[in-house]
């Protein structure tokens, strides 16, 4: 099975049969997005921390930071320069980021549709 076969069964939602090895591969990772930005849950974990990978994903597929690693939801530095790209990432951040006030003022000095995305 070639990579561009694996993508077929990902548009049939058929990820079962889709060879781990290709949720390492960026190029391939990035398409399966593209049809769907949930399929960045299948992503291979070292994808998930690969921040300039991320923010690839993220520019297009907000909603996909929900999978990405735990440790860049935490990143602060990391966040407001995501923030940039989507603001609903914020929707996504660790819990404790958004009781932060000197963050979330930063966060929203940089994008002022962060604020949907945050606690009141």
């Amino acid at each position: 099975m070639d990579k561009w076969q694996a993508l077929q069964n990902v548009l049939k939602d058929d990820h079962e049969n889709v060879l781990e090895e290709f949720w390492s591969d960026e190029e391939f990772v990035f398409h399966a997005c593209h049809w769907n930005g949930y399929n960045f849950k299948f992503a291979h974990p070292t994808l998930k921390n690969k921040k300039e990978f991320v923010l690839k994903v993220i520019k297009y597929w907000g909603y996909s930071f929900e999978y990405a690693d735990q440790n860049l939801k935490k990143d602060k530095k990391f966040i407001l320069e995501a923030v940039k790209y989507n603001a609903s990432i914020i929707k996504y951040i660790d819990p404790s980021l958004k009781k932060d006030k000197d963050f979330t003022n930063k966060v929203l000095e940089i994008s002022e549709f962060a604020a949907e995305y945050l606690d009141n």
